[in-house]
């Protein structure tokens, strides 16, 4: 394949699945979008830089989200590694675009529930983020988990269990406070 030739195949992949890449990296990386932008630019680099060695044993898609997932396991084990600062996230992010016909009041509701979950995660350590995301976003098995942590399925069900109560305990905390608020 000449040079025009890939350039063309590449842009073609790109305008096809980069909102799709994006949308999956952006819900698996916390919600933010600077870092679903660097990530999904770096998976497509990989593309671009791969595409010679691409031999259609699979369909372009199947391809293109193989290289995706790996990049965002290796994003998982970074953080899980370094155990970073949890990332703030902006709750305006996590409003999800809904049918106009539905009822505000259930609407407002959502809402809250969203800004409260997304506040709980931000509270957690990273590392309990990032096993929650891959288990309840990615829908993940512990053994899964274990094999892109690089842990035992023993050490992840352990922080699985830990961060859900931290989690649970922390959202009870917040609703706790609006009950409050609201009286």
């Amino acid at each position: 394949m000449n040079s025009s030739d890939k350039e063309h195949a590449f842009v073609k992949i790109y305008h096809a699945y980069i909102d799709e890449v994006y949308q999956y990296v952006f819900l698996r990386t916390g919600l933010e979008p600077s870092l679903a932008e660097d990530i999904t630019q770096e998976i497509f680099l990989d593309v671009f830089k791969g595409f010679d060695k691409f031999r259609g044993l699979c369909s372009e898609r199947t391809w293109l989200f193989k290289i995706t997932r790996n990049k965002v396991y290796d994003y998982y084990r970074k953080q899980y590694k370094q155990f970073l600062e949890t990332t703030c996230i902006d709750a305006e992010n996590s409003v999800q675009i809904s049918d106009s016909k539905q009822d505000i009041e259930f609407l407002i509701q959502k809402s809250h529930k969203s800004k409260c979950v997304l506040e709980c995660l931000n509270s957690l350590p990273q590392h309990y983020k990032l096993i929650l995301l891959l288990k309840y976003v990615d829908g993940r098995s512990v053994k899964e988990i274990a094999h892109i942590t690089d842990k035992s399925n023993k050490s992840i069900d352990s922080v699985l269990q830990r961060a859900k109560s931290a989690f649970s305990k922390h959202y009870r905390m917040i609703q706790m406070e609006d009950f409050n608020y609201e009286k």
